[in-house]
């Protein structure tokens, strides 16, 4: 498989674990696939991030996920419009498997993206269910011109 990392450090050591017990793989870092950048917050901790925006700020991000973003951070739709290139470039151009190792609020919006599931009633991007140590495997299924793709999903916890 082709194997994309973010440029990350911690995300570059597991993709090279997953290239060693896939023979024939090629691995390739990405920027788009870095986490979405959290601004100011950074470091901080989920209690210190509530105290710092108020009940009035957090009810706003909770009633507009697609745009709501931390001080001087991005939004999804930053992070969106950042990995777009890269998913048209990379991911649908591959007629091979692909393995994204990525950040979980990357993996989260490449999630929707694919699912289209950004505008239903699942809520925001940050409440999906993707557990830590699970890998979800999306298989395209194609139903014809009319029908378009549908994706059947396995998880693997590891």
């Amino acid at each position: 498989p082709h194997i994309f990392t973010s440029t990350l450090p911690r995300s570059i050591e597991t993709g090279r674990a997953v290239a060693l017990a896939c023979v024939g793989s090629r691995m390739e870092s990405c920027s788009a696939l870095n986490p979405i950048d959290v601004g100011a917050c950074h470091g901080m901790t989920m209690g210190e991030i509530r105290a710092m925006l108020g009940p009035e700020q957090l009810e706003r991000m909770r009633n507009n996920p697609a745009h709501a973003r931390l001080p001087g951070g991005e939004s999804q739709q930053d992070v969106t419009k950042r990995l777009e290139p890269f998913i048209v470039d990379y991911l649908e151009r591959q007629v091979s498997p692909v393995v994204v190792v990525s950040h979980l609020s990357t993996l989260q919006i490449l999630y929707e993206y694919f699912l289209g599931t950004a505008n239903d009633t699942r809520g925001p991007f940050w409440a999906l269910n993707m557990p830590v140590g699970t890998v979800v495997q999306l298989v395209a299924r194609f139903g014809g011109a009319s029908a378009g793709v549908s994706w059947e999903e396995t998880r693997f916890t590891i």
